[in-house]
């Protein structure tokens, strides 16, 4: 078990990556919340204002969700975001202040990647 702490969610509407990654990271000491809508995410924080949330792993499958983050960018939370497609990804990557990750290659190296993060 590593030694990092915290409280970690997950934007998934369509679930399996989520699920993966929930999966990996049940012997730690990160709690992990998945949700499928925003205003979910955005209550989770301000019910838990006491909780300190590491960040949102923004996962999405479609372009036009991307505008659901706009109201998570006011909850003073980090956002990854982690398109699942390789166009979206390219696209994203150039735009300076964003956090990206690539799962459109190997979901369980985009695991690791994630805990290799929260290891830090």
């Amino acid at each position: 078990m590593f030694e990092a702490e915290g409280n970690f969610i997950i934007y998934d509407k369509q679930g399996p990556l989520g699920s993966i990654i929930k999966q990996s990271l049940k012997k730690t000491n990160i709690n992990v919340y998945r949700h499928k809508k925003i205003s979910n995410i955005s209550d989770a924080i301000k019910s838990k204002s006491e909780v300190k949330f590491i960040f949102i792993l923004f996962v999405y499958n479609e372009e036009y969700e991307l505008i659901d983050c706009v109201k998570l960018a006011k909850l003073n939370v980090p956002i990854v975001f982690a398109p699942i497609d390789k166009n979206s990804y390219e696209n994203l990557k150039r735009v300076k202040g964003i956090d990206v990750m690539d799962v459109s290659t190997s979901k369980i190296e985009y695991v690791s990647q994630i805990i290799d993060f929260l290891k830090l």
